[in-house]
């Protein structure tokens, strides 16, 4: 977004914010109109000021829980997530039917996986 100083047919000068997408331009607001030079240049620095309360929002979905939550994330890594249902219920069919001498661990997660999760190509 920027400002312009757009001059009018009646010989004053408007003062607006602009903001440009997909190569079109668009007035976001006016923020007003002055003849003499003194006005003109007060209202381009009150539109200066707006400018910057526009583009200095905050995010409008974002809260102090939100940043907590991230904070939390971003202490996981892979590892410290376990699966539980699959693993408690088909990890001891598993283990009963003597798969557990093969100790490949990779193997044991992908017959888990294919027992909860039978994907069909059907």
């Amino acid at each position: 977004m920027f400002l312009r100083k757009k001059k009018n047919n009646s010989g004053s000068v408007s003062i607006q914010i602009i903001s440009k997408s997909r190569g079109k331009y668009k007035v976001v607001k006016t923020v007003g109109s002055g003849k003499t030079e003194q006005e003109i240049q007060k209202l381009y620095y009150l539109g200066k000021q707006e400018l910057e309360r526009l583009t200095l929002q905050p995010q409008l979905f974002e809260s102090e829980t939100d940043t907590i939550v991230d904070a939390v994330f971003s202490t996981l890594s892979n590892a410290s997530i376990r699966v539980v249902g699959p693993e408690l219920i088909f990890g001891k069919i598993y283990n009963a039917i003597g798969y557990n001498k093969i100790e490949e661990e990779l193997f044991r997660h992908l017959v888990i996986s294919r027992l909860a999760f039978p994907g069909s190509k059907l």
